[in-house]
């Protein structure tokens, strides 16, 4: 997405007099959004429609977990969408951020323009099925990396490469060219 002038990350935050939770941030600053920027900016305390997937890739060297984030701006043709890598075994701020989620009420959005000025926050109620989704992912990848880490080729850099490998950059957007069962 950096590529088109924008960008998405997910990250632990401190809210609240010091809660911790995993919060979305859209940086939405690129030519190509020109349009989402106005219709971010235009719906004031409004609600853009969002939607999160979670997935982990069971790489034969350390666990990915794909969290895929959509807003859409626009209705309900080419929304934004963005996919964060996290290595939940190898970095603690990739494990809070999944076991945040597994159990936080609610998620908070973050849209940003070119220089970073957020143009419009929402929060969206996270329920029991979100909750052990997320929880499930965090398992399998957790599970996963004991496995792996017992045989002695546990190593992140090499699943991070070979997942990265399969995004299609191009001068018009990107795509994602494998499914995560074709990984190995």
């Amino acid at each position: 997405m950096d590529y088109t002038g924008s960008s998405v990350t997910c990250l632990p935050v401190s809210f609240d007099a010091g809660n911790w939770e995993t919060a979305i941030f859209f940086q939405v600053g690129g030519g190509e959004s020109k349009l989402d920027r106005r219709n971010l900016t235009r719906l004031g305390d409004g609600v853009v429609p969002v939607a999160i997937e979670s997935d982990v890739i069971k790489h034969e060297s350390a666990s990915v977990v794909v969290i895929r984030l959509e807003a859409y701006t626009r209705g309900d043709e080419n929304p934004l969408t963005g996919e964060v890598l996290l290595t939940p075994g190898e970095t603690e701020s990739h494990f809070e951020t999944v076991k945040l989620l597994s159990s936080q009420p609610r998620i908070r959005w973050y849209f940003a323009d070119a220089a970073y000025w957020v143009i419009h926050s929402q929060q969206n109620q996270l329920g029991l099925m979100e909750h052990e989704a997320f929880k499930d992912v965090l398992d399998q990848a957790t599970q996963h990396d004991a496995l792996i880490r017992l045989t002695g080729k546990y190593d992140v850099q090499a699943a991070l490469t070979e997942v990265v490998s399969h995004y299609e950059f191009r001068e018009t957007g990107w795509s994602r060219s494998v499914s995560s069962s074709e990984v190995h």
